[in-house]
């Protein structure tokens, strides 16, 4: 499945049936991806299946959103073999990854 047919399926994602929710919104840069790496470590260690982080929206003149460094990671733990997607789920309230762990 190509990345823009996963974006025309975000519908279809039960976000809010995931088994770990990690909300970073309003959280500085540095300690968002601090609490992301130990939430997804305590996935891996507990065998969690499915993780929804959501994060604040971009908006016009705030700089970077955590989506950027958020993919970031996760292409690197997809490439380790720890995951097997990572899909953005993006509204006008808030940004969100949906990740799947194999």
């Amino acid at each position: 499945m190509s990345f823009f047919d996963q974006m025309a399926s975000t519908e279809n994602l039960d976000t809010e049936g995931a088994e770990v929710k990690l909300d970073l919104r309003d959280q500085d840069r540095h300690d968002a991806l601090h609490t992301l790496d130990h939430t997804v470590k305590y996935c891996k260690k507990t065998s969690v299946k499915t993780l929804y982080i959501r994060f604040n929206p971009a908006k016009p003149g705030e700089g970077e959103t955590l989506f950027q460094p958020i993919a970031r990671y996760f292409k690197v733990e997809k490439m380790n073999g720890y995951i097997e997607t990572a899909i953005p789920v993006m509204s006008k309230e808030s940004g969100g990854m949906y990740v799947k762990f194999k």
